[in-house]
């Protein structure tokens, strides 16, 4: 009795938003690694010369007239196309819960405590934020600093950042409950590595998708307050989404809408839309290779039962999730170009420029999009092609 009134509260919601916003659902299959991707939907774009950012310290006042200037040229473009809000999103293992340790216990802490969750979530996501600094992850500063030199109202969403589906289900799901109150407003929405798939399960979420109510039930079935996120869902799906996600791997699918734009942005060196050779990783000679590396058999699976049988559940929806043979063989595609949106790609210029290998300085050309000296590149390009 109860399963059958969980199912039909799914079908109601897929049913509200499929008549909302009148189209029909899409497939949203998983990424076609064998395809190459479509003439027209990739583009080079080199790097300009910029004025250089103080990061020492990285505060609005430290930087030279010319930066201020360029980025506040750029906050004016954002708020005139009607701009209100940018979220940042990191990628895996940066967030407050990489191993989901603290998600295992949620329950039982929230029940003692409910701030101790919270404070047990921040006191996980400080390390990274001290270690890795603006390499590979955005922080606090830099978000701040985006904020004062545009004039735009500046966020980051922190979620567990653990390898697998139902961890970027989940993360999908609570980034609704920020824009519950979002109305007809432009949002701007950033993100870094896989918040690309937290980006894609939220478009299946919120725009109508035959796999919509499958993971509505997944949802329903680890606890999830499914009815307060469906009508986050609805809030959501009126009001204009731009989406830039920075070195993100092709894998999940993403539901069209006329109100949700995407574009991806990849570092990249050589003149075919296709990843470098793994003999070039150790000095970046190819780009990214985590965006080549972190596609669908890659993931890790989760330390619960309970969250080991969903992420079962999603393989069918989503794709291989940890199949080591997947992996192999989706990675001789080589495989650089999402499906959906369209994709910049970058010579961002870190590869190595001596003998020593660069890689782990780099975090294998991963680390780049989110330092503070692409700040003022990016946001630029971002205008050039959402906001001219």
């Amino acid at each position: 009795m109860w399963f059958a009134l969980v199912a039909l509260l799914i079908v109601a919601i897929a049913a509200v938003l499929v008549a909302r916003l009148g189209q029909a659902p899409a497939p949203c299959l998983p990424h076609a690694y064998e395809r190459p991707p479509r003439p027209g939907t990739f583009a080079a774009r080199a790097i300009e010369p910029l004025p250089p950012v103080v990061r020492d310290p990285p505060t609005i006042e430290a930087q030279s007239a010319e930066w201020r200037a360029a980025m506040g040229e750029i906050g004016g473009r954002l708020r005139r196309a009607g701009v209100r809000r940018v979220i940042f999103v990191h990628g895996t293992f940066v967030g407050h819960d990489p191993t989901t340790v603290f998600g295992a216990l949620e329950g039982l802490l929230a029940a003692l405590s409910p701030p101790l969750v919270l404070g047990l979530k921040q006191l996980t996501k400080a390390p990274s934020d001290r270690v890795l600094g603006d390499l590979g992850n955005y922080t606090p500063e830099y978000v701040a600093l985006f904020e004062a030199a545009t004039g735009v109202a500046a966020e980051r969403y922190v979620w567990c950042s653990a390898n697998h589906h139902f961890a970027r289900l989940r993360g999908a799901a609570r980034l609704l409950g920020l824009l519950a109150d979002a109305g007809r407003a432009r949002l701007l929405l950033i993100g870094h590595s896989h918040a690309a798939q937290l980006f894609a399960l939220f478009t299946q979420l919120v725009y109508p998708a035959r796999t919509a109510p499958r993971l509505w039930a997944v949802l329903c079935e680890a606890g999830e307050p499914v009815g307060r996120l469906a009508a986050a869902a609805r809030a959501a799906a009126r009001a204009r989404i731009d989406i830039a996600t920075f070195g993100g791997p092709p894998r999940y699918s993403w539901a069209p809408s006329r109100r949700c734009r995407v574009v991806h942005v990849i570092n990249h060196r050589g003149a075919e839309p296709r990843a470098g050779a793994l003999g070039g990783a150790l000095y970046t000679e190819g780009g990214d290779y985590v965006q080549q590396l972190g596609i669908a058999g890659s993931d890790v699976p989760p330390g619960s039962a309970k969250e080991r049988e969903l992420t079962a559940r999603l393989d069918a929806i989503l794709g291989a999730g940890c199949d080591p043979r997947a992996w192999r063989e989706h990675l001789r595609h080589g495989a650089r170009v999402p499906h959906h949106g369209f994709t910049w790609l970058v010579d961002y210029g870190d590869r190595a420029a001596s003998v020593l290998p660069n890689c782990l300085g780099t975090l294998f050309g991963h680390g780049v999009y989110t330092t503070y000296e692409a700040m003022l590149f990016n946001a630029r390009l971002l205008a050039d092609h959402f906001y001219r």
